[in-house]
């Protein structure tokens, strides 16, 4: 920048000079023509450096505002990964014994898989009939548990009951569909899952 300015400089005396003698201009209009240049340089060159600074200023810092504090809303990939493995061994975990926990308030129950027959919504509890004629309430919501068992082939035959296919007996053409399970329950079917309850069953 400053071997700019010089060249700039230069040039200006030396054509201003230049163009005195050859007008034949005295000490004063040379003088004055110089002075004229000089500003004149001087006002347009000063545009383009203070353009020049405020760009370069602007590639290497970024705006902040004052008193403000930048916060990442992202949990750390660390934690992230963490969740995912706590989901994907609790899937694994299941896949692998083929039980299940089911907590009660004495003791925690642990049930195979296999020996569910049903499980059904009461309120925010879940009733859980069992192959053996057991049943157990347990104090979560029947979601919780459609989510898992879903991955072991449960289907969701109504909003409060979740049943196992591998004891339903028949499907009752009463009231639209009902599920005949093998202890003689009756399971209603509803409408939006008629289709889907069909296709795991085998139509």
């Amino acid at each position: 920048m400053k071997n700019k300015i010089s060249i700039g400089f230069t040039f200006i005396l030396t054509y201003g000079i230049h163009i005195a003698y050859g007008a034949n201009l005295g000490v004063p209009e040379i003088i004055m023509l110089l002075v004229v240049g000089l500003l004149f340089f001087g006002f347009f060159g000063g545009i383009f450096m203070l353009i020049y600074f405020v760009i370069r200023k602007s590639r290497t810092t970024l705006p902040v505002a004052p008193n403000t504090v930048a916060i990442n809303f992202a949990p750390p990939a660390a934690y992230q990964n963490l969740l995912v493995d706590e989901k994907t061994d609790k899937k694994e975990h299941i896949k692998i014994n083929g039980r299940i926990a089911l907590p009660q308030q004495n003791e925690i129950r642990y049930v195979n898989i296999d020996e569910i027959m049903r499980c059904e919504a009461d309120n925010n509890y879940t009733n859980f009939f069992l192959g053996g004629g057991d049943q157990l309430l347990i104090s979560k919501s029947l979601k919780e548990y459609a989510d898992l068992l879903k991955l072991q082939g449960f289907v969701r035959a109504h909003q409060s009951h979740l049943v196992n296919p591998k004891f339903v007996k028949s499907w009752l053409k009463e009231d639209g569909g009902t599920l005949l399970m093998d202890n003689g329950d009756k399971i209603p079917v509803s409408k939006p899952n008629r289709e889907k309850v069909k296709e795991v069953l085998g139509k």
